[in-house]
């Protein structure tokens, strides 16, 4: 190769590294567990975080109620310094087909989660690492 490929290729790595390094000390981990008011856990849905300047990140529920978050892709974290909003969407659980096929599905819990105006969920990235538990109460 010659020495003007060698250094392209050199800068490139660089600038990758540069920005693999600034990814980490911008964001802080944060996960939780989503349980129902009597300790159970909720096993399917995502929870979203609504930034200030309207940025969304999400986490998916596992069957075991727990979630990690991430903004450009899940588990990265979220980006420090802010207060976010937290909704909790697709929380729902199929019943059977209606006569065209089409599945049944019937929300597990409370309807105020699906909206981050109506969840009273909030959540401040202070740049440590979080554990951010959510409880909330079945549909009704």
């Amino acid at each position: 190769m010659s020495r003007f490929v060698c250094f392209i290729l050199f800068c490139a790595a660089l600038a990758v590294l540069g920005m693999t390094a600034g990814c980490g000390s911008k964001n802080q981990k944060v996960s939780g567990k989503v349980t129902f008011t009597d300790g159970s856990p909720l096993t399917t849905g995502i929870v979203c975080f609504v930034a200030e300047d309207g940025s969304t990140g999400r986490g998916e529920i596992a069957s075991d109620g727990t979630y990690v978050m991430g903004f450009e892709s899940e588990k990265n974290g979220i980006p420090k310094g802010g207060t976010y909003q937290v909704s909790i969407i697709n929380a729902l659980k199929e019943e059977g087909l209606d006569k065209s096929g089409m599945p049944i599905q019937k929300p597990l819990i409370d309807r105020k989660y699906d909206n981050v105006k109506t969840s009273g969920l909030t959540f401040t990235a202070d740049g440590k690492s979080k554990t951010f538990d959510i409880t909330v109460e079945p549909a009704k």
